[in-house]
């Protein structure tokens, strides 16, 4: 039998229209009302995943009808019907007939046994009776001039090649190239048969559920389409910027009554629980009385984002140098969440309309789009959830003026300790990195969550699925769990333990063998030595550094270390951040300090400057420094302080000409004499040098290293520079490469002046690390590299792997033939 489903704005509506069917047709109908939201579904409004749980309890092969009254019923049940399975959504249809007589119509083609066509067409049909007897019939429009036709488009089909189709990452890539361009741009899922929708909105394209292999058209409405089906197709090709990732262990739990734990993070952890229970936000239910009530929300709405977004930014920048690209692009695909055009359209329409709050609306609207996420039959995409809750969460604490979460306790950074969780989210396993947990249990959660992923990249063992053990876990005095399997025991025996510490050992053994030989030098196979040295923004990054066998750290993003601040550190403070961060060295390694590199696009709010137009051409680097004098001295006297204890170099950011390593070294020279007059114990002189990273300081190269002891050849801004294309658009990814010829040259330029003047030059971009980009510096000179911690036991192996004297013999002879990056990747790929 046909199943019908019944939508109005009004509980009581739905279900009287639903009881005068049954009395009119039958009892024995499958039919399902659904009606209202908010407490007992007592307020007007109508809620999709309602609707969803209407469709499937009265679902079958025979198909459901749904019927609805108008407005937001209508968005609601199309959006309740893309909760469902492709499956099912082919046996679900949604009509436009009328809620009673469609429905009196409609129950009794199902009570005979019709088929889900013939239902529909007597609900679509239900109204001629009444119109035959009254004989009414709506005036006939005024004519109107025909709109305009579309302007001429294109449209460009592709395949997705995504290992997990255009998830939450690769769509955020997508919408942020594409809106570069003064077009309408349409995708459609041609497979599954959703869409078309505007490449705007990043929940939008994600419902389209676009997986691996699907068949994808892009409608575009441009003067010139050539550049954006070029952009298309290169994000296509290059999988948007994706690399392979590790398959899912196991997937996500559906229900509490299937749950099984499984692997998350590999590694065993032993140590008492501590249970964090999830942050249950009281959300305010207050009514709104006027329009100008509705205003003062949509701006508390609109700083509560612009908070959290700050949030993520600060989180991006302390992770920089600990992170791949990869693994740092999951708080940008939360990111894209914030500033979703869909979603706060969403919320304002339910403020205005519905009159409620803020908070209610905001967590309406990222309730229904978490849940259509756990609904869709990718596991891997069902994970991307967890990521539409914690939005919700970080803004919520903003709106409602309630923390997050409250600090870890001493314990957890004291001693051996498992935290459990509800799921284990970005925000979790980053602070649970900061305090050193010994491992994970998830309740719930997934094994490719955007937490998951950064427990693996932190080396963070974790299981999941661990719900029905709960009630012991709350009353265990020692846990133990292997990350590996999955495996979980409560209070174990002293023997279990003895086994699963040396279980733990062996592995640690193991991974020491490997660090050890990451503390061997690199030295290529004709003799020549490279040193590899770690990027690094705190003590962690630092601590890492000297596991991963760090033989210097090469650059120190000494801004990290005071982004928080809302006041100016003077240099004592200063004095204190750095050694505090550089603790962890122990002297034991050089560090070069960079000296704070921000501007208008990374302001710190203790340096305000106005709105630039073109803030990564305007006040930045050394340029902002000597704008700022007082802070200037005491920023370059806590550095003179601290190479009294640490063996210390700076590196001058942004330099353009001369006359700003002058100005810096004459600023040092006379702190100095101030610290001797003082008795303040300091180290003058020390190393100075100079991130190259434009253009002019690359063609002054040789004036420049007249002054100083070393350079640092900076390849993320030194690439867009030179070739005028930001490294973020996607859509310039074949512009924005630093092996482009046109930076290989300009690289080359510095690395042979250097040798020339003998002065040592180094990299510390992300082409430092870049498996195609190594065999090229090593070829023309550079002798060394600077990479994130994680990086350096495998930079220095494809080192040890090189002949340098072959190498550059070969660049010599066919330089000259690169005409783009990918022939410079396809020779070293060949090379290698």
């Amino acid at each position: 039998m046909v199943g019908l489903v019944l939508v109005s704005h009004s509980r009581p509506l739905a279900e009287a229209v639903g009881d005068f069917v049954r009395k009119t047709v039958s009892s024995n109908l499958a039919l399902s009302c659904s009606g209202g939201v908010g407490e007992n579904r007592e307020e007007l409004g109508t809620d999709a995943v309602h609707i969803q749980e209407a469709i499937a309890s009265v679902y079958s092969e025979d198909g459901v009808l749904v019927l609805m009254d108008m407005g937001s019923a209508i968005l609601s049940a199309e959006t309740a019907k893309e909760f469902l399975s492709p499956e099912q959504q082919e046996n679900v249809r949604l009509t436009s007939a009328p809620l009673v007589e469609g429905g009196i119509a409609a129950a009794i083609q199902a009570q005979i046994g019709s088929s889900l066509e013939e239902v529909t067409n007597a609900a679509l049909q239900s109204l001629l009776p009444k119109r035959e007897q009254i004989q009414d019939v709506a005036a006939a429009p005024q004519p109107v001039a025909p709109a305009p036709p579309p302007p001429a488009g294109e449209t460009l089909d592709v395949t997705i090649l995504n290992t997990h189709g255009l998830h939450l990452r690769p769509a955020a890539t997508l919408i942020k190239t594409l809106a570069r361009f003064p077009a309408e741009i349409l995708i459609e899922n041609r497979t599954a048969h959703r869409g078309p929708v505007p490449v705007r909105s990043l929940v939008d394209v994600t419902r389209l559920q676009i997986r691996q292999g699907d068949s994808v058209r892009f409608s575009i409405s441009a003067s010139d389409s050539r550049p954006i089906v070029d952009a298309i197709n290169l994000l296509v090709e290059s999988r948007f910027g994706e690399t392979p990732e590790e398959q899912p262990q196991e997937a996500p739990p559906r229900a509490p009554t299937t749950e099984k734990i499984f692997a998350v993070s590999r590694g065993i952890a032993i140590g008492r629980p501590l249970l964090r229970d999830a942050v249950e936000f009281t959300i305010p239910q207050e009514k709104l009385e006027t329009g100008a009530d509705a205003e003062r929300e949509i701006g508390h709405l609109t700083t509560a984002i612009e908070q959290a977004t700050t949030e993520f930014d600060n989180r991006i920048n302390r992770l920089r140098d600990t992170l791949q690209r990869q693994e740092l692009a999951v708080f940008d695909a939360q990111r894209m969440i914030l500033s979703d055009e869909t979603i706060f359209h969403e919320v304002r329409d339910q403020v205005e309309a519905q009159h409620m709050n803020a908070a209610a609306a905001w967590h309406s609207v990222l309730s229904r789009y978490a849940t259509f996420q756990e609904n869709v039959e990718d596991p891997y995409l069902r994970a991307r959830a967890a990521d539409f809750r914690e939005v919700d969460r970080i803004v919520l604490s903003q709106l409602i003026d309630q923390k997050k979460a409250a600090p870890l306790p001493e314990q957890a950074i004291e001693s051996p300790t498992i935290v459990i969780c509800e799921e284990l989210t970005p925000t979790l396993a980053e602070q649970f990195h900061r305090a050193v947990v010994a491992g994970v249990i998830q309740l719930g959660g997934g094994s490719t969550s955007h937490g998951a992923i950064l427990a693996r990249a932190f080396g963070l063992p974790a299981i999941g699925g661990a719900r029905e053990s709960l009630v012991r876990l709350r009353t265990a005095k020692f846990l133990a769990i292997d990350g590996s399997t999955g495996a979980i025991w409560i209070d174990p025996s002293s023997e279990l333990v003895d086994q699963l510490t040396e279980k733990r050992r062996r592995e640690v053994s193991e991974q020491e063998t490997a660090r050890r030989q990451s503390h061997e030098r690199s030295i290529t196979k004709d003799g020549v030595v490279v040193q590899v040295g770690a990027n690094a923004g705190s003590a962690n990054d630092i601590a890492s550094a000297r596991t991963n066998g760090a033989e210097f750290v090469g650059l120190f993003r000494s801004e990290f270390l005071f982004h928080d601040l809302d006041h100016q550190p003077d240099s004592e403070e200063q004095f204190a951040a750095f050694r505090e961060a550089l603790g962890p060295s122990e002297g034991s390694i050089p560090i070069t300090i960079r000296l704070i590199d921000v501007g208008g696009d990374k302001p710190l709010p203790f340096l305000p400057q106005p709105k630039e137009a073109n803030p990564f051409l305007g006040i930045r680097g050394v340029r902002l420094l000597m704008a700022h004098p007082p802070f200037f001295r005491a920023h370059l006297e806590a550095i003179l302080r601290l190479a009294q204890t640490f063996t210390i170099r700076l590196m001058i950011p942004m330099v353009t000409d001369l006359s700003e390593v002058l100005a810096t070294k004459s600023l040092l020279t006379e702190i100095a004499g101030d610290l001797v007059k003082a008795g303040v114990p300091h180290q003058w002189p020390i190393p100075v040098g100079a991130m190259i990273e434009t253009p002019s300081a690359a063609v002054l190269i040789d004036q420049l290293l007249a002054h100083l002891d070393f350079v640092s050849i900076g390849t993320n801004d030194l690439t867009q520079y030179v070739l005028c294309a930001e490294r973020g658009n996607a859509s310039l990814s074949a512009l924005s490469d630093p092996l482009h010829p046109a930076v290989v040259e300009v690289c080359k330029g510095v690395i042979r002046a250097a040798a020339r003047h003998e002065v040592k030059a180094s990299m510390c971009g992300e082409a430092a690390s870049d498996p195609d980009a190594v065999p090229i510096w090593v070829g023309l000179g550079l002798r060394e590299l600077s990479v994130v911690p994680a990086a350096i036991p495998g930079t220095k192996n494809h080192i040890r792997k090189l002949n340098a004297s072959v190498l550059a013999a070969q660049l010599d002879t066919k330089s000259a033939t690169f005409e783009g990056a990918s022939d410079v990747r396809k020779f070293s790929q060949d090379f290698v």
